[in-house]
């Protein structure tokens, strides 16, 4: 796996929004489904604001939104004013928005669809949105599109990561749906929320997330409407909404998905940070749980070899430059500096462990040389007389082939050579002696 180390300062472009915000209405067919005609409408960055402008140049991740229940998408013009000028496009189904019976699953359907179809746009020539794409999705709803957002995200890999507004449980079962979403979620619950109560909507879906990274947060006084900008329909439902305002609650939503979407969907290592810092200090919220390990690995030195802490993958580095192949729990050096090893816990960005600087002591210049090698065995001189030796075979990723103790006398002595085929690194130390040569 290839990591890119987070030394350079990114800087967020929530910070200096550049764009306007244009938009499009698309309809795309789904060929599964007996071309499902889903229209959409489509919200981006753009240089000039207005209906059908052309993209800003540039490469941006998607957000595919499905809306509440008889909400339709005018109720979130807040969501594609607050973020499309940051650099992200907003998708919005219309589907499934009349009040007689919504089918819940086709608007599952139509979200985890939108996210292929939209990724496919990127790479069609033909498209208004070739080449304008960076590879990131997330799925995010609002109510029966929170819900929503979960049925689609069972089973499925397409997407980076998901937000559920006040998410509800649906027919089929969002809560069911849940048990198999392994995609990182971030689910919103508001306590005074009049219309999905979270004992009965949003904890149940959160409890059965087997996602490894999941978060529920909770806003106090928060209600279910507030989290749109177009509350006309929603209030219909919700006769005593929370003390919190409409704005504020937006304003402390936004503060709380603003990093989760730089981290997830643009690649900025250091928004994990900034999600932490929002989580302890806005001042609205209650409640967060969280289950989700991006702990830094660990590693020690152990007689030559670097080994870390578990994890599922590794890239270690020297002087801070990644050491080609060396992908492995443990690495054996060979030379003097500082090491460390990066992991990719959630998202794509590599946590850095500890630190080890080494320093090989005790090398003598050119205190060693091959004089002669043969199918099995390679014939060493020393410039100094030598007696106990550690002797380590490597390849060149520094994983260890065979290693020995060799009793030796005087300046020449002969090493076994290992089986591996290929360029090999064998290392000779003793107490006068450290050295590294290479052998074909």
């Amino acid at each position: 796996m290839k990591f890119i180390l987070p030394f350079l300062l990114i800087l967020s472009s929530y910070a200096n929004a550049q764009f306007q915000v244009g938009s499009q209405v698309i309809t795309y067919n789904d060929p599964a489904r007996n071309n499902r005609a889903i229209e959409c409408e489509i919200y981006y960055p753009a240089d000039v604001a207005g209906a059908n402008v052309a993209l800003a140049v540039g490469e941006f991740p998607v957000i595919v939104f499905g809306h509440g229940f008889a909400m339709q998408v005018g109720a979130y013009p807040n969501w594609w004013n607050e973020f499309v000028p940051e650099g992200y496009i907003i998708v919005l189904p219309t589907t499934e928005g009349s009040f007689l019976a919504p089918d819940h699953a086709a608007f599952g359907a139509d979200l985890q669809f939108l996210v292929n179809e939209m990724q496919s746009q990127g790479n069609n020539n033909q498209s208004p949105f070739f080449n304008r794409l960076n590879g990131r999705s997330a799925i995010m709803g609002h109510s029966m599109g929170g819900g929503a957002t979960f049925l689609a995200a069972e089973g499925f890999t397409g997407a980076d990561c998901i937000v559920g507004l006040a998410p509800a449980e649906t027919n089929t079962s969002a809560i069911g749906a849940a048990a198999n979403v392994s995609t990182p979620a971030l689910i919103f619950s508001g306590t005074a929320d009049g219309v999905t109560p979270p004992a009965d909507h949003q904890i149940p879906i959160y409890d059965a997330l087997t996602s490894d990274c999941k978060y529920f947060v909770s806003i106090t006084e928060g209600s279910h409407c507030h989290y749109a900008s177009n509350t006309v329909t929603c209030n219909l439902g919700e006769f005593s909404p929370g003390s919190l305002s409409p704005e504020d609650q937006r304003q402390v939503t936004y503060a709380v998905v603003r990093p989760w979407f730089e981290y997830f969907l643009k690649d900025d290592c250091d928004a994990w940070d900034d999600f932490q810092v929002a989580l302890s200090t806005e001042s609205d919220l209650g409640t967060i749980n969280s289950v989700c390990s991006n702990d830094a690995p660990t590693i020690i030195e152990n007689g030559g070899t670097l080994e870390s802490s578990q994890a599922d993958n590794y890239q270690w580095y020297l002087n801070g430059n990644e050491i080609a192949g060396a992908d492995q729990q443990t690495y054996a050096y060979s030379s003097s500096g500082t090491y460390q090893v990066a992991t990719v816990n959630i998202g794509s960005c590599p946590i850095l462990s500890n630190e080890i600087t080494v320093a090989i002591i005790g090398i003598v210049e050119n205190s060693l040389h091959i004089s002669s090698i043969t199918n099995n065995e390679v014939m060493v001189s020393s410039s100094t007389a030598l007696t106990d030796l550690s002797i380590d075979w490597f390849d060149t990723a520094g994983r260890v082939l065979e290693s020995e103790n060799l009793n030796v006398s005087g300046n020449v002595f002969r090493v076994q050579k290992p089986s591996y085929a290929g360029l090999k690194l064998l290392r000779i130390q003793s107490e006068d002696v450290s050295e590294v040569l290479k052998v074909y």
